[in-house]
């Protein structure tokens, strides 16, 4: 690059990184009147989302990090393009990072036939490039009526697993009521950041369906616009006084959270995890993991280990008063650079269903107790010492 080049560059990457500003600065009210529908497992959940998208007749929006060139993926890039030449108005937001296989390959024709496809990706930005920011949210929403949110993507990963590894573990939730048009409004702030450019204006939460269930909540949004997961997870575990389950693929807690879970722990709270064991997990990343847990064991804790399979569920209760489903891990990406979409609910109902699926995640889980984490040998430490570097930028 030229040195007389580069005012000139610096301008247009502030320009293009205003674009990226919050335009979703208040957060989403709590609604009632909201039903939400868990699903046995995540190839029922996917396939209930193609059915959907099967029937839709106004409107489906996409957006999505993992979608693979598999048949998974090119069961979903077809069923889009085909509501789209059915005069269905279908947008996508796919991540240029999760979703590159599918960009090259299932999604390259889909905007022809209709689809209207943008690219979430902000690595062209250079002031940022190093930052690595993605969208890492999984959300579907059809009609305006109904949404479908979790942690799992378009992939085979999810449904029939691969040669060397059975499906993954996840939990994928749909959502209808008055937080659709929450989900939506998320949506529609995420899909024009990477359109055309035009004046910026406040995405509102308009036409919001009819109450139809019982669930309280609302969303939670992240990177570019405020963090909501973050501070409104960190202040309930704060005032914990009951128990706190987390279940989660990646336990790399950034250190305010590790402050609050040990001072729950010293105020007597019950804390328990759920977490990939050695067999299912990225090799690197789980000795990350184990590395923080030493300390929660001493002071308590309760740490299980998902045996089937990778576990990929991200989930949380605190007391009786909250819980979280999402897209959000435990580590530094989600909480400073993804762009994420949670949900924190406050009914007894679901907050208990949400316990009821951390219990069964728990019993298909192994303990580990802090003798065996103690007994742990010098190579294991030292993988784990060269593992922490994930902490800061994982």
């Amino acid at each position: 690059m030229k040195v007389g080049n580069a005012p000139a560059l610096v301008r247009r990457t502030l320009r293009r990184w205003r674009r990226l500003g919050a335009r979703l600065v208040a957060p989403f009210p709590v609604v009632p009147g909201n039903e939400l529908r868990f699903f046995p497992g995540t190839e029922a959940a996917l396939t209930a989302i193609r059915a959907a998208i099967g029937a839709a007749r106004h409107s489906v929006d996409v957006e999505m990090y993992l979608w693979d060139d598999d048949d998974e993926g090119r069961a979903f890039a077809t069923a889009l393009a085909d509501a789209a030449e059915r005069g269905v108005r279908v947008r996508v937001l796919a991540d240029a990072l999760g979703a590159r296989e599918a960009l090259a390959g299932c999604l390259r024709g889909v905007a022809a036939r209709g689809v209207a496809l943008r690219v979430f990706d902000v690595r062209s930005l250079p002031l940022v490039r190093r930052l690595m920011h993605r969208t890492h949210k999984k959300l579907v929403v059809v009609d305006g009526a109904a949404a479908w949110c979790g942690g799992a993507g378009f992939s085979r990963h999810f449904t029939r697993g691969t040669l060397r590894e059975l499906p993954w573990h996840d939990r994928m939730f749909e959502v209808r009521g008055p937080l659709v048009a929450q989900v939506a409004a998320i949506f529609a702030a995420d899909f024009e950041r990477f359109g055309p450019r035009r004046p910026l204006a406040p995405a509102a939460v308009t036409d919001a369906p009819p109450p139809c269930g019982t669930a309280v909540g609302r969303a939670l949004r992240g990177w570019p616009d405020p963090r909501d997961f973050t501070g409104t997870f960190l202040v309930a575990v704060s005032r914990a006084r009951e128990r706190v389950l987390i279940g989660t693929p990646y336990f790399m807690p950034p250190f305010r959270l590790r402050r609050a879970l040990r001072a729950a722990l010293r105020r007597g709270v019950d804390v328990q995890l759920v977490l990939p064991s050695h067999e299912g997990a990225s090799r690197i990343l789980w000795y990350a993991s184990r590395r923080h847990l030493g300390g929660f064991l001493r002071r308590g804790a309760r740490v299980f280990e998902f045996g089937p399979a990778f576990y990929h569920a991200k989930l949380a209760v605190v007391d009786r008063d909250h819980a979280f489903l999402g897209s959000s891990n435990m580590d530094a990406w989600s909480w400073r650079r993804n762009a994420e979409i949670d949900f924190v609910f406050h009914d007894a109902d679901t907050v208990e269903r949400v316990a009821m699926c951390f219990a069964e995640d728990r019993a298909a889980a192994r303990e580990v107790t802090a003798a065996e984490h103690h007994a742990r040998g010098p190579l294991h430490r030292l993988f784990e010492r060269i593992a922490g570097i994930f902490d800061e930028w994982w």
